[in-house]
């Protein structure tokens, strides 16, 4: 078979430069001035460009905030440049790590090694986004390549416009293929002109291609909201460096209303999950950070919006037509601590917190007591009802997860004493479920089903369908066997670990002691836990964590036993990826909550690709674990629609109460069928 010619003539990039035609003649420093020339002409390609740049990034930046993900894609410099560009925003601007994804012609292989023949195979594209879940209309694509004629680039755009998918071509000649073929519907067609080495488009072009996809991809997150002026207002402060940012913004933003020191900025901080755009809006306004999230939510993320609308004359936040008609609760009352959350339809907001409530572990009347602390705290912090006693507000709806309800036998009594709490009547204004079914609302509503995963003390994984009238349908649970038998991957199981070599360490230091031997370092892991414990004696360790000084009854005892060996998870966490021992420990917890999130998929015949997984719990609190578990998941062979982390279930709950009080009629929690949610 006679060898395929293409015709390269046509390409401005492929044309010999008569400015550089002696660079092999000339001096070292010549050279470079030759190449520093060129350079600067690639401004001056990009200037016609902006317009078109303008209308991309609002194009994309409408699909990102529908949910829906960037991806790159192109062969060699240009797909490589793509990854760079992905990879470099969620470390930048907090964004998920799903949110912009990049992908080159011939695999991931293909970033250090060329891959021959990979740029011309036009299908591959198709089967790459087809193997990511491209989502039709929801999606959208960024195709580069310089030449413009990259056929593994032209099947891509082309199959995304098919989709009906926002497309944005980015090239470096004019014409080019894919103008002709018309599968983008933002063309920024950046001319750099001939290589300062013919043909070398990694120079001149990749210098226009890094300047445009810079653009895109920050203008994208400046309409996201990521910025207040020019500061990086969405980094999370996770090392030094990035702490010590994070006070300087706060103290720039803040003005003088920012008169805290450097460990109570750190305070707030943490209380904020470590995102500095939410300790901003604690501190400016004075509110909690349950609050600012809700301010930040309402504003679509812009911190300069939520700071405008404070500024307004706001309505009288009591002025609701003589009733409380336009309030609801909703509590997250679960195993470690209540959380209370009142809303009101013109934005008045409280927040509150009680103790532990697990109803089959601490009793109903200690749960009902926490829950009457956590509602009243709300309470007090809501401008609707503050000075009132709770008993005396009227809630349109209220809805309560208790950690423990699952148990039919207790039902009825909880239900009981929550109607009597709150007067209102099961399945008529209140709704009463396990803590766990406060989840799925946080879900995508475009998900199909919904699987829960939660690793706070215990752990447990449970599935959702989504109904036609919008509840859920509980249709799967696993694990959830209790910290005797399970709580694998949970802040327990990681805990109760570390702890077992940490004991290995303290029985060999005893063994040595007794036996006159020479003393032995300790595992570096070991030695962080019984520093934990604050023990200055390896060998009174277990007596450390068996005994406690605060919980002298016998129940209370193991709760807070069962709360320390909890707590070491942390000290783990900090240590892995610097410690072979803790990042044993958390890839096996991780394994197992993928486990869970296997068998209830594969189980059950859920289609990943519709369906999102839901994080939760404290211990998914922690980034880092939340991104072990979602790498364990994927690596099972489990790509789901959406990966998304609940903070507050209380405010998710409420919120999502307080969107449908308007319809006529609210159901609860039918047992019979698992069903719950508003109609």
């Amino acid at each position: 078979m006679a060898p395929t010619t293409i015709d390269l003539g046509g390409l401005q990039t492929e044309n010999r430069n008569p400015r550089t035609t002696t660079i092999d003649q000339v001096s070292t420093e010549q050279l470079c001035r030759i190449l520093h020339e060129e350079d600067c002409r690639v401004p001056a390609a990009i200037t016609p460009c902006l317009p078109e740049i303008a209308r991309a990034i609002d194009a994309l930046t409408e699909s990102v905030r529908r949910g829906g993900r960037v991806f790159y894609i192109g062969a060699g410099t240009s797909g490589r440049l793509g990854v760079l560009d992905a990879s470099e925003i969620p470390p930048t601007y907090s964004a998920p790590p799903s949110q912009f994804v990049a992908l080159i012609a011939g695999g991931d292989d293909a970033l250090r090694s060329a891959k021959e023949g990979a740029e011309d195979d036009r299908s591959s594209a198709k089967a790459d986004l087809d193997a990511r879940d491209f989502q039709p209309g929801l999606d959208c694509l960024i195709g580069i390549a310089s030449s413009g004629r990259t056929p593994y680039v032209l099947g891509g755009l082309a199959h995304a416009r098919a989709l009906g998918c926002v497309t944005v071509g980015v090239v470096c000649v004019r014409p080019s293929a894919v103008e002709s073929e018309g599968n983008a519907d933002h063309l920024i067609s950046a001319v750099t002109g001939p290589e300062s080495v013919t043909g070398s488009t990694r120079m001149k072009a990749g210098t226009a291609t890094k300047l445009v996809l810079n653009m895109i991809s920050t203008g994208i997150m400046i309409r996201l909201g990521k910025t207040y002026g020019n500061l990086m207002v969405d980094l999370k402060a996770t090392n030094i460096k990035l702490q010590q940012r994070a006070r300087n913004i706060l103290r720039a933003i803040g003005g003088q209303r920012c008169h805290q020191s450097d460990e109570e900025l750190d305070e707030i901080l943490a209380a904020s999950r470590g995102s500095t755009k939410l300790a901003a809006v604690v501190i400016v306004l004075g509110v909690t950070p349950v609050e600012a999230e809700l301010h930040l939510e309402r504003n679509n993320g812009v911190l300069a919006h939520v700071f405008a609308e404070a500024a307004e004359p706001k309505p009288d936040a009591t002025a609701t037509n003589g009733d409380d008609g336009g309030l609801v609760l909703c509590v997250d009352a679960g195993g470690t601590s209540c959380k209370a959350v009142i809303l009101s339809k013109n934005g008045a907001v409280g927040a509150g917190v009680g103790g532990p409530c697990n109803v089959a572990s601490v009793g109903l009347d200690a749960c009902l007591s926490a829950i009457s602390d956590a509602i009243q705290q709300a309470t007090d912090s809501c401008s609707a009802t503050r000075g009132r006693k709770f008993s005396s507000v009227t809630f349109a709806a209220a809805w309560v997860g208790i950690a423990g309800y699952d148990a039919p036998a207790t039902q009825p009594s909880i239900n009981a004493g929550l109607s009597k709490l709150l007067n209102l009547g099961v399945g008529d204004g209140l709704v009463v479920t396990t803590d766990v079914d406060l989840l799925p609302v946080a879900s995508s509503a475009s998900s199909e089903a919904v699987v829960v995963l939660v690793a706070g003390t215990g752990s447990i994984g449970m599935s959702f369908r989504r109904e036609e009238d919008g509840r859920f349908a509980r249709t799967g649970r696993a694990g959830g066997w209790g910290y005797l038998l399970g709580d694998d991957g949970s802040g327990y199981g990681i805990g109760r670990e570390a702890l077992r070599l940490a004991l290995r360490a303290s029985d060999a230091c005893r063994v040595r002691r007794d036996a006159g031997s020479q003393q032995q370092p300790m595992p570096p892991l070991a030695a962080a836990i019984v520093d934990h414990f604050e023990t200055t004696r390896p060998e009174e360790l277990l007596s450390a964590i068996m005994v406690s000084a605060t919980a002298p009854q016998q129940h209370h005892a193991v709760m807070d036993r069962t709360s320390r060996i909890a707590g070491v998870a942390k000290t783990v966490l900090s240590m892995a990826g610097t410690n072979e021992d803790a990042d044993r420990i958390v890839a096996a917890g991780a394994g197992s909550l993928a486990e869970l999130a296997a068998l209830l998929v594969s189980g059950q015949g859920i289609e990943p690709s519709r369906t999102s997984l839901v994080l939760a719990g404290g211990l998914m609190q922690d980034e880092g674990y939340r991104g072990r578990v979602v790498g364990s998941v994927e690596r099972a062979g489990y790509k789901f629609q959406q990966v998304q982390a609940v903070h507050h279930p209380a405010m998710n709950g409420a919120r999502f109460l307080l969107s449908q009080i308007d319809r006529s009629t609210l159901m609860g929690f039918n047992n019979s069928d698992r069903t719950v949610g508003v109609v």
